[in-house]
């Protein structure tokens, strides 16, 4: 479900104000994705725009400090997306940070099903089948 389809479901169940609230946050974060560089796309998250005076949260205090030097044109590119912002204040919040989660041993396919698919792959014509089949087996076989 994208960001927007689950904003539209939750604002139908929101009070209005709250609602064209979420929304705008919304529309601001969209338009700060095309406005930052791309070595900023994904640190940085709109926290409140208000009269005005959009606050906006990094991940890491270098990537506030390189976006403090670049309020002025990423104000005038909001600009351009249509959001208007007389001020840019920056913090830090850790938490945006993406938690590491440590990776899930998986079992691989049982034997039983390898040999199968050997069986399968023995009996079928060549072509992009049976590529995918030995491709599949080999990197299940460890060959």
């Amino acid at each position: 479900m994208s960001v927007s389809s689950l904003a539209d479901l939750l604002a139908s169940q929101l009070p209005n104000a709250l609602a064209v609230r979420a929304r705008t946050l919304i529309k601001t974060q969209a338009a700060l994705d095309r406005s930052l560089p791309a070595a900023l796309a994904g640190h940085v998250r709109v926290m409140q725009l208000e009269n005005g005076v959009l606050r906006l949260a990094c991940d890491s205090g270098a990537v506030a400090s390189r976006l403090r030097h670049q309020t002025d044109a990423l104000m005038a590119s909001l600009g351009k997306n249509g959001i208007v912002a007389t001020d840019v204040q920056v913090s830090v919040n850790p938490e945006l940070l993406a938690r590491y989660v440590h990776p899930v041993e998986k079992t691989g396919l049982p034997s039983a099903a390898l040999d199968r698919l050997a069986h399968l792959n023995a009996e079928i014509e060549d072509g992009p089948l049976k590529d995918a089949l030995d491709k599949l087996l080999r990197h299940h076989r460890g060959a």
